[in-house]
């Protein structure tokens, strides 16, 4: 049975020996092995003159063979010693410079994972979309010591690339690469990450790079997340004698991975993001049309049941007169509600897809005439000054659907603008196109919503108007466009709002 003796080993104690320790005991070994080799010739050289001083006399106390062999044998003991030390102190020493060697690269190593890790964590941590291209290219940068750098994402087609960020580069963000072409678009199309230095004779690049230019030290990885392609990673070297070596691609390997899932996270977030903001927008919309819608049909509705009851009640004592004008009062209030239902209808048509719309030769001058003078009724006498060319090309178009666009701009005009200041309405010809411009005398609209009142449920702020429920220019906007047309809202000369929409001219073949 074999007794466990206690021990107690410091840290010290276990540290390995070092490296100058044991390049200092060689040192020693050489230097001792000199000394004895010195001394054992010289007394060699001392028993050779010994001997001749006394060749004729017999040395009792002196045998100068035996000494001879002694420091000889002294000699080749004390080598072979020394020998056996130097191979043990060689080993060790070996073992020590290999120990360092792994030792710096692992630290090396190390501190690369730990700035990896570290530059990971952070493009991990921001969710805006510029942010963190901007951080993928400042670690790659502090990573790698890149002087300049390049992020390209792919386009909605996943055929082509362009430059969303760079470091130390012109950005030129119009520039598009196919998949395919340049480096870059090889490594987008194989996702092999490469390195560029030096000439190269390697013909994937030759096409690539000018004949007699050598590349400079540059490195390409692709970016792919979830499988899905995402864009192209680029690092270079301009200046110092730094070369990127297969470590640094491996690297720069590994670090594309979890770019490419930032990128695709901040992408998600900014689409969910945009949804969130997109579905708040629809709510308070619902809910402004929903209170205008009750308002809105309260008012006839009120009108139409006190007018109704009315004439029930007490119709026997009313005169022929105001029988008559409760009815068209009935009459009135209910076409309003009949008008508003039907903008509803339309604009629940447009949205899943819209009506088919025919595509007829239109007389648009005579139509603006004829939607003009439809209108007198609600006009009010207001004066409507018409600018029609005298010819004008041919237009193809839905006429019932260009009524409705006119019919909704004249409208628009009336509720928005001073009673009896005047309309205009004037047809121009433009390359391609002709222009139908409705204007009024109004307050205008600012210069920051004129986007934005062609959306859905979008009414103006007009004091005592009402009977609307803000899908008229969205109407406009979506048959102008279902046409091929075009619309907007500017500034009318000498002030107020004008709204302008176009008809594409084509030929009858085109039509």
């Amino acid at each position: 049975m074999v007794s466990e003796h206690p021990e107690v080993v410091t840290l010290r104690e276990s540290a390995p020996p070092d490296l100058r320790e044991v390049r200092a005991r060689r040192r020693q070994l050489f230097s001792l092995l000199i000394v004895v080799l010195v001394l054992t010739f010289g007394g060699l050289v001392l028993i050779s003159y010994a001997s001749e001083l006394f060749l004729h006399e017999r040395l009792l106390f002196l045998n100068t063979d035996v000494l001879r062999v002694a420091f000889i044998a002294l000699a080749v003991a004390f080598t072979l010693y020394v020998w056996e030390r130097e191979r043990a102190l060689s080993r060790v020493e070996a073992a020590l410079i290999e120990e360092r060697v792994l030792s710096t690269a692992l630290s090396n190593r190390v501190r690369e994972l730990t700035a990896l890790s570290q530059a990971s964590r952070a493009v991990a941590s921001v969710l805006s979309l510029d942010d963190v291209l901007g951080l993928i290219l400042d670690s790659a940068q502090d990573l790698l010591g890149a002087t300049e750098g390049s992020l390209m994402l792919f386009d909605a087609d996943k055929s082509t690339l362009r430059i969303a960020a760079s470091v130390g580069l012109e950005r030129d963000v119009t520039k598009v690469i196919p998949v395919g072409e340049s480096v870059a678009g090889w490594v987008a199309e194989f996702r092999e990450p490469v390195i560029l230095r030096g000439d190269m004779s390697d013909n994937r690049f030759r096409a690539f790079i000018p004949k007699g230019r050598p590349a400079r030290s540059a490195m390409s990885a692709p970016l792919y997340a979830r499988a899905e392609p995402v864009g192209v990673l680029n690092v270079s070297v301009t200046s110092g004698g730094r070369r990127y070596t297969e470590h640094d691609l491996r690297a720069l390997s590994v670090f594309a991975e979890h770019a490419a899932i930032a990128i695709a996270n901040a992408r998600l977030f900014e689409r969910e993001r945009q949804t969130s903001t997109r579905l708040a927008d629809l709510d308070e919309r619902r809910r402004e049309f929903l209170s205008v819608i009750t308002h809105d049909l309260k008012t006839p509705l009120t009108s139409i049941l006190g007018y109704a009851s009315l004439l029930r009640d007490r119709g026997g004592e009313v005169s022929e007169e105001f029988r008559r004008e409760f009815a068209d009062t009935v009459i009135g209030q209910s076409q309003r509600m009949l008008e508003m239902v039907e903008q509803l209808i339309v604009a629940t048509s447009l949205e899943e897809g819209g009506p088919v719309l025919s595509r007829e030769p239109l007389d648009l001058s005579g139509l603006v005439k004829s939607s003009v003078d439809a209108f007198r009724g609600v006009l009010h006498d207001r004066d409507v000054q018409l600018a029609i060319p005298d010819a004008l090309p041919t237009v193809f178009g839905d006429r019932s659907a260009v009524e409705h666009i006119l019919a909704n701009l004249l409208d628009n005009a009336v509720k928005y603008s001073p009673e009896g200041s005047p309309l205009s309405v004037a047809i121009e010809e433009v390359p391609g196109e002709v222009r139908v411009m409705v204007a009024d005398r109004g307050p205008g609209i600012p210069e920051e919503l004129r986007d934005r009142v062609f959306d859905r449920y979008r009414r103006g702020d007009m004091p005592g108007r009402s009977g609307s429920v803000g899908l008229g220019l969205f109407i406009v906007r979506s048959l102008a466009e279902n046409h091929g047309g075009r619309v907007w809202a500017d500034e009318a000369p000498g002030g107020g709002a004008r709204i302008t929409f176009t008809l594409p001219v084509r030929s009858d073949r085109q039509a």
